[in-house]
C-alpha cells in the first residue's frame, strides 16, 4: 500500500514538473521527451578528445580532463557565463559526470581557479565553482577554495599565446588557513576552458606549494 502510495506521489510530481519545466535542450532549445542537459543531435556534435599532459616545469607535467573541443555546443554553453548564466555551468558540470570519465581519477578535493573580485563582483558568481559545486554532490568529495587572485587579469581568448603567459604570471597565491590538510592529497583544478594552458600552469605552481600527493585539472573545453 505504501509502495503504490509513493509511486502515485512520484507520478504526480514527475507530470507537474514536466508541464511546469518541460524539458528542453541547452543548446538548440528543442524540447525533450526526458529532463537531459542536451538532446542526442547536440550531444553527437561534441567532439571528444583525450587527455593531455600539461607541462608545469621541465620534469613535472599534470593531466588534463576535457568533455570535448572548444566548439559548438559547449563553446556557446560556456560562453553564457558572460551573461549571467550560472545554470549552464551547473549543467555542463553534471553532463561531464554522466560520462564517467573522471570515476578512475583519485580525487580528495575539487579546488576551483578563483576569479578577481571584482569580476566575481560583475558577473556575480564564478563559473568553476559552479562546476566543483557539482562535481563535489556526484562525488562527495568536498570543494576547497585553496586558491585566491592576486590581480585582475585580462580574458586570455583575446590575448596572443606570448601574451597569456605574462597575463597570468603570479597571479594566483594560497589562502593560508590549514595547509596541512591538504599535504599528500589528491587534488583536482577546475576551470571551464583551457587554450594555451597557461593559466592552469600559474594555478598548479601556487598548489603544489602544500605538497599534494597529486593534482589534476578538469575543464569542458581545449582548444586542439
Amino acid at each position: 500500500m505504501l509502495a503504490n502510495i509513493k509511486y502515485l506521489l512520484s507520478s504526480v510530481w514527475y507530470a507537474a514538473t514536466y508541464i511546469l519545466a518541460p524539458p528542453f535542450c541547452s543548446y538548440c532549445k528543442e524540447f525533450m521527451k526526458v529532463r537531459a542537459v542536451l538532446c542526442d543531435e547536440c550531444k553527437l556534435m561534441i567532439r571528444p578528445v583525450v587527455s593531455a599532459k600539461l607541462a608545469i616545469t621541465r620534469t613535472y607535467d599534470i593531466k588534463v580532463f576535457a568533455l570535448g573541443a572548444y566548439e559548438e555546443p559547449l563553446q556557446s554553453l560556456i560562453r553564457a557565463k558572460h551573461h549571467g548564466d550560472r545554470i549552464a555551468s551547473r549543467d555542463l558540470a553534471k553532463l561531464f559526470c554522466s560520462t564517467g570519465m573522471l570515476d578512475a581519477v583519485p580525487c580528495d578535493y575539487w579546488v576551483p581557479i578563483p576569479l578577481h573580485w571584482t569580476r566575481f563582483a560583475s558577473r556575480g558568481f564564478n563559473q568553476a565553482t559552479e562546476m566543483a559545486a557539482i562535481f563535489s554532490q556526484e562525488s562527495g568529495k568536498p570543494v576547497a577554495e585553496l586558491l585566491k587572485r592576486n590581480k585582475r587579469t585580462k580574458f586570455q581568448a583575446l590575448l596572443s599565446p606570448q601574451a597569456r603567459l605574462s597575463n597570468v604570471k603570479e597571479a594566483f597565491s594560497l589562502h593560508k588557513q590549514n595547509m596541512e590538510q591538504y599535504r599528500d592529497k589528491h587534488l583536482i583544478l577546475v576551470d571551464d576552458l583551457m587554450t594555451t594552458g597557461s593559466t592552469l600552469q600559474e594555478a598548479v605552481r601556487a598548489l603544489r606549494m602544500v605538497q599534494p600527493a597529486s593534482i589534476t585539472a578538469v575543464v569542458f573545453c581545449r582548444v586542439v
